[in-house]
């Protein structure tokens, strides 16, 4: 008898505990244990009982296998009984939205359109993933033939995500609310109420009652009540989550031991006063946010309460901080000396002299201009600040000023910034001036060699490009001179493939 099995495996499928299914049946949790167990057996009027609570007939009950009976109802497919569970189905949400209060339905809205939100995000990521991952697999096929089976993919997974996606939010629905509402009804409370009153009070005939109002329905969504797979569902959405905290996480990390370090450097410029002070609120002020967004990205993924109240205080306290030190380095950077000439001690100045060359060419650097003079020769000068160092070439007939060589030394050119900076300077560093002094026909000379350079370079790549259309004309003509011998081979073929289908009609004629 597979009476013990079929009553578990019932009281499972229709989630029912011990205690719901006596309760049904009308005996004790003991007595449903004794019969699951196989201490004991049910009586024959709870038998029958058993049987119309789960709809199966004595023999399903006693001698077979339910989940085989099961399977057998299943494969049994009748479309009356689909559109009728449709229609009960709609018939109870209605129901239960006309009973519910508003707050309540407010609700109910509001969690479906976050499951439905989630759901096409998740869909969403996995299509691009998955259609990058098609496209980069068969890059090889030609992209006429990739897009139409691509756009044939994407119809039926869209297709597919629908059911699915469907499917899910109105199985969620349902678990969550319909098989969950109920309807406190006190109708025969009233009635008995009612028949107390009549009887104590029987002479006052036009007396009138009044029955009290529905009370609104409880939704309630017990623990034991959820399915393994819509927790596998929501476990899978919070490990998305979760990684992607941590993946910020480590992005906080460094911003962290960045701030540190800027918070030790900044005592580096402690004489320029109010614009140090303020720097140092900004700092810490930005350290103490990471803290908290550290503290709060780490009770998420281990799933610890937070002290939310600390938090939110320490988070303005912060940013008050940071409105603190903005408004003192404000304060503090309007004393600071902005160096905009090149006469200012802050900047350099390099001098060399080179002979002068008749075809000399000096190309129109930033900065550069001429000053006539007497002297036939070029006096070249270059005002710059401490962290350039120029370097000069002849190579031919080509001058080349190089502002920017590897010999510059960042040690020191730090603490020439921090020097400016302490100094209350504020200077442009990368900026320079070049002058060079000559007589004013060697100036006309230079400028002479230089438009004739460039000259020369428009026509030497005029030229370059006249001879690249060249090429790409005489091989689109070699290219067409194919086509044009391939079609005349083809309609040679043609002309003998006519000749041999007359010979053949005039063997088949004779």
């Amino acid at each position: 008898m597979n009476l013990k099995d079929n009553l578990k495996r019932l009281r499972k499928e229709h989630n029912l505990s011990q205690e719901d299914l006596a309760e049904k049946l009308g005996v004790s949790r003991q007595s449903v244990s004794k019969w699951e167990s196989g201490q004991a057996y049910p009586e024959m009027d709870k038998v029958l009982q058993i049987c119309q609570l789960f709809n199966l007939n004595i023999d399903e009950l006693l001698n077979q296998n339910i989940k085989e009976v099961n399977n057998i109802k299943q494969s049994k497919i009748n479309v009356n009984k689909y559109i009728d569970d449709f229609l009960d189905y709609v018939t109870k949400t209605i129901d239960m939205f006309t009973s519910m209060k508003f707050i309540s339905k407010i609700k109910c809205i509001f969690e479906q359109f976050i499951i439905i939100g989630v759901l096409v995000l998740l869909f969403f990521i996995v299509g691009v993933l998955v259609g990058n991952i098609f496209n980069n697999m068969f890059s090889f096929i030609p992209w006429d033939y990739l897009s139409v089976i691509r756009n044939i993919l994407e119809s039926i997974y869209i297709i597919i995500c629908t059911v699915i996606g469907v499917t899910l939010v109105l199985h969620i629905f349902k678990v969550r609310y319909l098989d969950y509402y109920i309807i406190v009804n006190k109708k025969e409370e009233i009635k008995e109420d009612k028949i107390e009153k009549i009887n104590e009070e029987h002479k006052e005939e036009n007396k009138i009652y009044l029955e009290k109002k529905k009370e609104k329905i409880i939704i309630r969504d017990p623990k034991h009540s959820e399915y393994k797979f819509i927790k596998g569902l929501l476990k899978s959405i919070i490990f998305f989550i979760k990684f992607i905290v941590v993946v910020c996480s480590s992005a906080l990390f460094i911003t962290l031991i960045s701030f540190v370090i800027l918070l030790v450097l900044s005592f580096l410029f402690i004489k320029t006063g109010l614009v140090f002070l303020g720097s140092l609120l900004i700092l810490i002020s930005s350290i103490l946010i990471n803290i908290i967004l550290l503290i709060i990205c780490y009770n998420f993924i281990i799933s610890q309460r937070m002290k939310k109240k600390q938090l939110a205080i320490s988070f303005l306290l912060s940013i008050i901080l940071i409105g603190i030190g903005i408004g003192f380095v404000a304060i503090g950077i309007t004393k600071f000396n902005i160096i905009e000439t090149f006469n200012d001690s802050s900047y350099n100045t390099t001098t060399q002299e080179i002979e002068f060359q008749k075809d000399l060419i000096i190309l129109d650097y930033y900065g550069l201009n001429y000053v006539e003079s007497n002297n036939n020769n070029l006096k070249i000068e270059i005002k710059h600040s401490d962290i350039i160092n120029p370097e000069i070439l002849l190579n031919d007939n080509y001058l080349n000023i190089n502002m920017y060589n590897d010999e510059i030394d960042l040690f020191k050119s730090f603490e020439t910034i921090i020097n400016d900076i302490n100094s209350k300077k504020i200077i442009n560093y990368s900026n320079y001036q070049i002058t060079i002094y000559t007589t004013e026909k060697n100036i006309n000379t230079l400028k002479n060699n230089l438009v004739k350079y460039y000259k020369q370079e428009n026509n030497s790549r005029l030229e370059y490009y006249v001879n690249k259309t060249n090429d790409l004309q005489i091989e689109i003509q070699n290219k067409n001179d194919k086509i044009y011998s391939l079609e005349n081979e083809i309609n040679t073929l043609k002309q003998k493939i006519n000749d041999l289908e007359n010979e053949l009609n005039n063997t088949f004629c004779e």
